[in-house]
Parts: structure tokens; C-alpha cells; sequence
């Protein structure tokens, strides 16, 4: 399968955790990885620099949008390109080469595939709303949108989504077929200090490095972004249901918040196009992520 990753890696640990198991995993040919939200080309520094190390130098990245649509801050933070994200090693990431413009190389890989590509978005939404609104011809090409999104039985505003949901409404408003995959489940995927310990025992330089990241994010490793690029797939270890999915824009707490319209309150008949994951065998993902990293950690060891 042919996938692209759209990702804001470089803060919190997972889009790092899930582009290892994009590299771990033989179902995937990686076609490119772009970047999004804030310091975009600090972003792509580190994506290329894992790929370059875990074997997949020849996988193009692409800086994409630094700011959402509308708005210029979340949570009170200004969106601002030069920011430092919170896991970037400079000693280690900033001789790395990329390319710019994310969302010309998105159309142009579409466009070239023969059976378009399945696309992975673990951040904003930004760059996929671009490319709707620029090129809706080369979106026609996206087999499926695997989207790390949404809190909807929580009282959360997840952050992908709160980044841009102008970005978002578009996304999830379009005709593309769309698998969502929210904190719902996400969070109860979290490492035991078990499977952390085997991770940190992994000395392949990949590997090393993803870990020494996840020191300067110090929040623990919940597997968010690599549940969202397993069910691009694999169908074993989520369930999934239609849904409905309108985002707030308005308030100043609400904006970014999803529901799921088809509850019993709105009853909102589901979108063809769209199915939201409901459960999660936690502990057989987490068991296996572990597993498939170790055994990619010895693979490109030789």
C-alpha cells in the first residue's frame, strides 16, 4: 500500500513513534512525508533525518502550511514558524535537507499514481484543506484519509483538530472516504514502563534517537499518531463505526471540539464517507507496536 503522512512531527512524541512504524512495516510503501502547523521546516529536518537513518533516504519530504486558516494562536499560543519544537535535536537534525512546498507535492504524487494514495494526517488538517480548495481534480486521487483526530467522548479540544478547524470542517465535510481515529481510543494506548524499557534498550541509531527525543517530551508515551497509521493497514485492532462529525468553530472554549452528530441527542443520520473508531485492543496494539519496532531496530542493525 501506498501512503503519504502528512505530520507535525517535533512536539509530542508520537508522529516520531509512528513514522518508526511507517518504516517497520512491510504493508507500506512510504511515498512521501510532508509537515504542517508552526515551525514547518524544522518539522521536515527531523522526518527526513529518522527516514535517512532508518534506511528510507530516498522518501522526499516537504515543509507544508505554517499557519491554519483563520486563526494565529492556539490556546493562547501564537502559531509562528520559527518556534523551536519541543523534541528537535540540533546537534542532530539540522544538517538535514527537504524540499518546500507540501501541498504541489501532494497534487503531483496523485496525480502520477496509477491507483492514487492512502493519506495519513496526524496534525492539522491545513495542507489536505489546501489541496481541496487548490486541486480538488488530484484529491479525487486519495483513496482514503486515516485522520489522528477528534475527542468526541471527551471532554477535550484534541489538538490537531483545534490547531485549524476551519481546516478541518472542509476535510471532514468532503467526499473523500475517512477513517477517524480520536483520544477516545488513542489514549488508552499507552506504553507500561515494561515495553518503554525494551524500546529504550534498542541501539540501532533510528531508534536511539526517537527515545532521545521522547526524553525532552517527558509526557510518557501514548501511541496516538501510530494507532491512526496502523488502521491504514490493518483492521486488527480497531473497531469502527459510521459517524457524523461537525466541528465547533465558534466560542472561545468550543472552537476545535467535535461531536459526532449521530448520537441520540442530534440523531444525524452517518455519513457514507466517514466511520470514527469506537474500540481498541489496547493491549494487543501496544504489544504488537513494541514487537514490530524491536524487530525493525535489529533489522536495520544488519
Amino acid at each position: 500500500m501506498k501512503i503519504w503522512i502528512d505530520t507535525d512531527i517535533g512536539d509530542d512524541i508520537d508522529d516520531a513513534l509512528a513514522l518508526l512504524l511507517a518504516m517497520a512495516s512491510p504493508e507500506l510503501e512510504i511515498a512521501g512525508v510532508s509537515t504542517v502547523f508552526g515551525a514547518v521546516d524544522k518539522r521536515a529536518q527531523i522526518a527526513k533525518a529518522l527516514l535517512a537513518m532508518g534506511g528510507y533516504e530516498h522518501v522526499p519530504v516537504y515543509a507544508g502550511c505554517v499557519k491554519p486558516v483563520k486563526q494565529r494562536a492556539v490556546f493562547y499560543e501564537k502559531v509562528d514558524g520559527a518556534r523551536v519544537p519541543k523534541t528537535y535535536l540540533p546537534e542532530v537534525f539540522s544538517r538535514y535537507a527537504y524540499a518546500h512546498g507540501a501541498v504541489e507535492a501532494l497534487r503531483d504524487a496523485l496525480l502520477a499514481s496509477d491507483d492514487g494514495l492512502t493519506v495519513v494526517t496526524i496534525g492539522a488538517l491545513t495542507n489536505i484543506a489546501r489541496l481541496l480548495g487548490k486541486y480538488p481534480q488530484a484529491a479525487k486521487k486519495i483513496k482514503r484519509l486515516h485522520i489522528m483526530g477528534t475527542a468526541v467522548g471527551l471532554n477535550l479540544n484534541e489538538f490537531n483538530i483545534t490547531c485549524d478547524p476551519e481546516a478541518a470542517a472542509v476535510v471532514l465535510n468532503s467526499a473523500i472516504q475517512k477513517k477517524v481515529v480520536g483520544l477516545d481510543v488513542t489514549f488508552q494506548c499507552t506504553l507500561s514502563d515494561a515495553q518503554r524499557e525494551r524500546l529504550f534498550a534498542c541501539s540501532s541509531e533510528c531508534v536511539k534517537t526517537v527515545m532521545e527525543m521522547s526524553r525532552r517530551w517527558s509526557h510518557g508515551m501514548v501511541l496516538h499518531d501510530p494507532l491512526a497509521l496502523a488502521s491504514a493497514f490493518t483492521q486488527e485492532f480497531l473497531t469502527f463505526v459510521p459517524g457524523n462529525l461537525f466541528v465547533c468553530r465558534k466560542g472561545k472554549y468550543a472552537r476545535g471540539k467535535c461531536v459526532d452528530l449521530t448520537d441520540f441527542n442530534w440523531r444525524v443520520p452517518p455519513r457514507e464517507d466517514l466511520s470514527t473508531a469506537s474500540k481498541v485492543d489496547a493491549k494487543k496494539f501496544t504489544d504488537f507496536y513494541v514487537e514490530r519496532i524491536c524487530a525493525f531496530d535489529r533489522k536495520i542493525r544488519g
